[in-house]
């Protein structure tokens, strides 16, 4: 089966799909970086999902706690789990070095397997050529790679405005709210103040009418006594 499929090159068009997929994931990475860089130098008025999401993630995390303690593992971590089509951008990225060593090894297994075959034959040689031509090109296309280079931009425009911008914002929001807090507290604390002594004075009220109440009913005994002590002696 390995001498049938060595034979009719299957392995040759393996390795230029092979070589399709890893240019087609290095475009992919490259014109997504370049967004992602581009939208995170204008990170305030940026539009882009990535931008927003981290924005809002962290507006979400600072009203949580007072300050999101490491910025930059904050921003890492949602450069990680970004996706473009379903895939993390970071597979995109390492794709062309997978694909170069999974290139690689197809290629001299096609060789020593042609050897085995045909000896030193034109079927050889194709798969010679062909594996240093493809393992040459996709080495190269890994070389001039700067997506990481610009990644590190990226994430540095990020931090920079998380920290010195919404850091401050939000530690100013969180001053205000605590201090309205405070004043809410106080005034509440006040109204308790008064409404308990309110309370305490009631009963010195209640005491002093009671008191002139008896006052009065002892005045009104009195004059009655006297009315019938007066008629009494009359």
């Amino acid at each position: 089966m390995l001498e049938t499929i060595v034979k009719q090159e299957i392995v040759f068009y393996i390795m230029s799909v092979l070589v399709i997929f890893a240019v087609i994931a290095k475009l992919i990475s490259a014109f997504t970086v370049r967004r992602v860089v581009k939208a995170a130098g204008e990170i305030q008025k940026s539009n882009h999902r990535l931008m927003k999401l981290i924005k809002a993630k962290f507006e979400h995390a600072s009203m949580i706690s007072d300050k999101v303690q490491n910025v930059g593992a904050f921003v890492d971590k949602f450069l990680y789990e970004y996706r473009v089509w379903g895939v993390r951008l970071h597979k995109w990225r390492t794709m062309p070095k997978k694909v170069l060593l999974l290139t690689a090894i197809l290629g001299v297994f096609a060789i020593f397997e042609s050897f085995r075959v045909e000896g030193f034959g034109e079927l050889f040689a194709m798969y010679a050529q062909w594996t240093g031509i493809f393992v040459l090109f996709l080495a190269l296309l890994c070389l001039v790679s700067e997506e990481a280079s610009l990644m590190q931009v990226a994430r540095t425009y990020m931090v920079e405005y998380l920290e010195n911008v919404c850091v401050h914002r939000y530690e100013k929001l969180h001053r205000s709210a605590k201090q309205e807090e405070k004043e809410e507290e106080t005034v509440a604390e006040e109204k308790l103040s008064v409404s308990e002594q309110a309370i305490g004075e009631e009963p010195e009220d209640m005491k002093a009418a009671e008191e002139i109440a008896e006052e009065k009913k002892r005045n009104e005994q009195e004059i009655r006594i006297r009315a019938i002590l007066e008629e009494f002696l009359a």
